[in-house]
């Protein structure tokens, strides 16, 4: 292995980590553990603590090797722990989806997984853009200006689409966030200004579970997801699962879409991935 699949591989904004990662965790839940004996089932459950572990090491531990290694080792002690619970959970949400109609329930279970992966890679890699843009902007001013009424149009149609926990508050932020930037070029990732009073819609970070899709120059497929950064509205960016153009997204992308041009897809915890409108 050379060096740079090396470097790649410890990147959690690498694309060969994004791809892989959810290639593998998305497939997990295919296992039926119900139809593996003993041994294979702790077989099946010593993997997925190991994946767990380097997965979490990569994208949570931090720079340093000793963080990635401690926190990697919790992890998979943490997962294999509760292996034989989450094989409960896993039975009784593949039940329910059933009960409900679904067929091939656990295709859907894996499709949901690997959307949440996905969705966690885009973030890790917007925010490893947002590092490498203040780094190169160091001596730039940093600078607020209105949003762009597209990016308000795409950032309203996600907090319209379903009925999520917190799109209130959010709503509410957006009527008053403005664009944080360094220069005047056009980037895939906008970066947002909330004042720090305004109410919160969660205590902690995550990705809004609505993407929005839309079709980009040449019928590229793009995902446009929102981060939120202790409640707050933190960033909007887009991302191409391309793997041949995953690196360039700002060389490809241009300008963002017209709102009516997505459509909004909502992450469900059941493992289906509804869209709501286009």
């Amino acid at each position: 292995m050379t060096h740079e699949k090396q470097h790649s591989l410890a990147d959690p904004a690498s694309p060969v980590v994004g791809i892989l990662s959810t290639a593998i965790i998305g497939a997990l839940p295919l296992i039926d553990a119900s139809r593996l004996d003993d041994q294979q089932r702790r077989a099946v459950h010593v993997g997925t603590a190991v994946l767990t572990g380097l997965y979490i090491g990569v994208t949570v531990g931090g720079k340093r090797l000793p963080l990635r290694v401690l926190a990697g080792c919790a992890a998979a002690a943490a997962t294999l722990r509760f292996a034989d619970v989450g094989d409960v959970i896993d039975a009784r949400l593949e039940e329910k989806l059933r009960r409900a109609g679904t067929r091939h329930p656990r295709r859907w279970m894996a499709a949901g997984t690997a959307a949440f992966t996905f969705a966690g890679f885009l973030s890790d890699r917007a925010a490893a853009r947002r590092a490498q843009v203040r780094a190169m902007l160091d001596d730039e001013p940093e600078q607020v200006r209105s949003l762009d009424p597209r990016v308000r149009g795409l950032i309203q149609g996600m907090l319209a689409a379903g009925d999520t926990a917190g799109a209130r508050e959010l709503r509410a932020q957006l009527d008053v966030a403005q664009e944080v930037y360094w220069a005047d070029e056009f980037t895939s990732t906008v970066y947002l200004d909330v004042p720090a009073d305004m109410p919160r819609a969660v205590p902690h970070d995550q990705v809004f579970p609505v993407r929005a899709q839309f079709l980009g120059p040449e019928g590229t497929p793009y995902h446009v997801v929102l981060q939120l950064s202790a409640g707050q509205l933190d960033h909007l960016a887009a991302a191409t699962p391309d793997q041949e153009n995953a690196g360039s997204v700002d060389s490809f992308l241009t300008e963002w879409p017209d709102p009516s041009e997505a459509v909004y897809i909502v992450d469900s915890l059941d493992g289906t991935n509804s869209p709501i409108g286009s």
